[in-house]
């Protein structure tokens, strides 16, 4: 797995920013974050594109947003909310209590790999690598799209 230090501080800062909730990030959006770092805004989409890239993002999704402590501090958190029927958050506190259950389940998940008709038996380890990291990517996407 590869660490921070193969990333340039222009990655590392695109990174952190795309690991921070949407209504959080500084600045807010990404042509103003690549204005930020004195970059091309293209650049940050072939990042997005880009296998290594992927694969540290979401190994940094993992260490983060996705470890088991810091879902059970965030499922308490919306239990003790959605059981409050005084808090007016606590319908959208229990409709995220759930979505986030489910995800806490063990998934069987099927993964159809077909790389310009390459058996996945022959893809290198790279080229696993990088499929796995993108479907990651695609559906850590959409989970906060959905939220």
């Amino acid at each position: 797995m590869m660490g921070d230090m193969t990333m340039s501080p222009q990655q590392n800062r695109v990174i952190g920013w795309l690991l921070t909730s949407k209504s959080e990030r500084e600045p807010s959006n990404q042509l103003l974050l690549a204005g930020e770092l004195g970059i091309d805004p293209s650049l940050i989409g072939k990042w997005k594109a880009d296998p290594d890239f992927l694969v540290e993002w979401n190994a940094r999704y993992l260490r983060t947003i996705g470890s088991p402590a810091t879902k059970m501090a965030i499922m308490e958190t919306l239990l003790q909310t959605a059981t409050d029927e005084d808090d007016p958050k606590h319908v959208q506190a229990a409709k995220a209590y759930f979505e986030i259950e489910g995800s806490l389940r063990p998934v069987k998940t099927q993964v159809d790999v077909n790389v310009n008709g390459t058996k996945p038996s022959e893809l290198t380890d790279a080229q696993l690598d990088a499929l796995l990291a993108d479907k990651a990517t695609d559906e850590l996407a959409k989970r906060r799209d959905a939220s």
